[in-house]
């Protein structure tokens, strides 16, 4: 008996974790306005209305959002940002996402050549 409610135990134990690894919750963050930045990095970038980023966290009793950007990230006020869900985000707003990546990943690349010279 305690076999068979032990077997029962472990197969409910992975069952439950198949079912948490398909519910995936992500939230992004729209720009409301142009919004300087600093990114954790320490570079400056000035984003652009509309910009869609992946949340990260949030800050400072909520008043303050994370956002990702590639491989760093950066904070803003949440009075700049619009938070949905990620099936409410657009092909557009996700196509703005990868184009900050790639501008990101490109200066990035600059700047490591600049540096071994």
């Amino acid at each position: 008996m305690k076999r068979f409610l032990l077997i029962l135990f472990a197969l409910l134990c992975v069952h439950s974790l198949e079912a948490a690894e398909k519910k995936r919750f992500v939230l992004y963050a729209i720009l409301t306005e142009d919004t300087p930045v600093q990114l954790a990095d320490g570079a400056r970038w000035m984003m652009d209305k509309g910009d869609t980023f992946p949340v990260v966290m949030y800050k400072e009793q909520q008043t303050k959002v994370v956002l990702q950007l590639a491989g760093t990230n950066f904070m803003t006020s949440v009075i700049n940002v619009k938070v949905v869900e990620e099936k409410d985000v657009t092909p557009e707003q996700l196509a703005t996402y990868r184009t900050n990546v790639q501008h990101y990943l490109d200066n990035q690349a600059e700047k490591w050549k600049t540096e071994k010279k």
